[in-house]
C-alpha cells in the first residue's frame, strides 16, 4: 500500500513539474519576443494593415483581414480585430485584451511590448489542451488575434513568433473605419482554418478543439507573402461579403 502511495505521489510531482516547465518556457518565450530589438520594416502591405514575417514563416493564404501562416509545418491564423478597432474608435468602448473564458488554460502570459511605431501595446498569450495531445496556442493584442495548434515542445516558440509579427504590424485605423463603420453590421472575412470543430466563441466558454485536423498535402507555400504561383497577388483578394465564412463578431472580438 505504501509503494502505491509513493508511486502516485511521484506521478503527481512529475505532472506538476511538466506543467511548470511548460509555463516557464511560455513566459520566457513571450518575454524574449516582447523585448527583442526591432530593426525591420513592414514589407507585406495590405489595404488595412502591413506587417513583417521572418523568412522561415510562409504564408499559405490571405484575405482582406486575415492571413494563414506556416511555421515548421504548423499552420496558424492572424485575424485583424475589426470589430474591436471600430468599437474603440467610434463607440468609446474601452480597450481590453483577454482570452476566451475557460478554466482549462494551463499557462497564460501577459505583458506589454513596443511595436514598430514606438507605441506600447498589451498582449496576452495562452495554452489550452486540445485533442491528440496538441495545445491551442492563442495570442491576443488590441489589433490582432493569433490562433494555432502545436505540440507541447513547439507551443512556446509558436507564441513567440505570433508576438514578433504583432510587433511589426502597422494598422491603418482610418482605412478600417472607412471600410466598415458605415455598415449596419460589421462583417469581415475571418479565417477558421478548420482548427476547431466550432469557431472560438466571441463570448462564453471555449469549445473543444477539432481532433481530426487535416495534414498538409505538400502544396507550395507562399514564402514571399505577396504573390502566388499563378501570378496573382494575395493582397488583392477581394472582400467577399457573400462568402459563407463571413462572421459577425461581437463587441468582445
Amino acid at each position: 500500500m505504501r509503494k502505491i502511495t509513493l508511486l502516485l505521489f511521484c506521478l503527481c510531482l512529475c505532472g506538476c513539474s511538466a506543467q511548470g516547465g511548460l509555463d516557464s518556457r511560455l513566459q520566457a518565450a513571450c518575454m524574449q519576443a516582447s523585448t527583442l530589438t526591432i530593426n525591420v520594416h513592414a514589407d507585406n502591405v495590405k489595404d488595412l494593415y502591413s506587417y513583417y514575417a521572418e523568412p522561415g514563416v510562409g504564408r499559405r493564404s490571405s484575405t482582406a483581414s486575415s492571413n494563414v501562416f506556416v511555421l515548421d509545418n504548423q499552420e496558424f491564423i492572424m485575424n485583424l480585430n475589426v470589430a474591436e478597432i471600430v468599437n474603440v474608435k467610434l463607440y468609446d468602448q474601452s480597450e481590453s485584451v483577454i482570452l476566451p473564458q475557460s478554466e482549462a488554460w494551463i499557462s497564460v502570459s501577459e505583458g506589454e511590448f513596443t511595436d514598430i511605431q514606438g507605441r506600447t501595446q498589451k498582449y496576452i498569450a495562452g495554452l489550452l489542451p486540445s485533442a491528440n495531445g496538441q495545445l491551442l496556442v492563442m495570442v491576443k493584442t488590441p489589433y490582432f488575434t493569433f490562433t494555432g495548434l502545436s505540440n507541447e515542445t513547439g507551443a512556446p516558440a509558436l507564441a513567440k513568433e505570433m508576438i514578433k509579427i504583432a510587433r511589426t504590424a502597422e494598422v491603418d485605423e482610418d482605412a478600417v473605419l472607412k471600410t466598415y463603420s458605415s455598415r449596419t453590421k460589421i462583417n469581415y472575412v475571418k479565417e477558421n482554418l478548420n482548427l476547431f470543430e466550432d469557431e472560438i466563441p466571441e463570448n462564453g466558454r471555449l469549445e473543444e478543439m477539432m481532433p481530426n485536423k487535416p495534414a498538409h498535402t505538400g502544396g507550395d507555400i507562399d514564402q514571399s507573402g505577396e504573390t502566388f504561383d499563378d501570378g496573382t497577388s494575395a493582397d488583392d483578394l477581394p472582400l467577399n461579403e457573400n462568402d459563407d465564412d463571413i462572421q459577425t463578431p461581437s463587441d468582445g472580438e
